[in-house]
């Protein structure tokens, strides 16, 4: 939910459903951006933005993340799609957090997951203070396995 629990987004691996409390809007955010698998979603209260993680788009499997207007949230001007990386691989464990700096007036979003069976984490470091995000660090570790 925002902050005023006015807007409620429910969602499963399977459907994302968001509910406009005051106004009765219902949109079903699958059908909207074609994607399904959903791994994460947050609320972002400064910038009124929810920020959602998705496993699959057009059904094919990859590292999905968009961020859309908690009033309009398929309106093509209020929402995008900002990483779009297709690579045949279900995904896990998956976070996202909302970092801020107000004295060097900084704000990254910080995306987390790690990939099935070939057992690699990987760290996305978006800069979100400007109007389109910024790539600045991706980082991705290998899991040795012990005997």
């Amino acid at each position: 939910m925002n902050d005023e629990q006015t807007v409620s987004i429910i969602a499963s691996m399977d459907d994302c459903i968001y509910y406009h409390h005051r106004s009765g809007k219902f949109v079903d955010l699958k059908e909207s951006f074609n994607i399904s698998n959903i791994k994460e979603i947050i609320y972002d209260d400064e910038a009124r933005l929810f920020y959602l993680l998705a496993n699959k788009y057009q059904e094919k499997l990859g590292v999905f993340l968009i961020k859309f207007d908690e009033d309009e949230p398929t309106d093509k001007d209020k929402h995008k799609f900002f990483l779009k990386y297709k690579n045949k691989l279900d995904i896990a464990d998956a976070d996202i957090a909302v970092m801020r700096n107000p004295g060097k007036a900084l704000k990254e979003l910080i995306v987390s997951y790690k990939s099935i069976n070939i057992n690699t984490y990987n760290v996305y470091v978006v800069d979100i203070s400007g109007e389109d995000p910024w790539p600045l660090i991706r980082h991705e570790s290998f899991q040795l396995w012990e005997s």
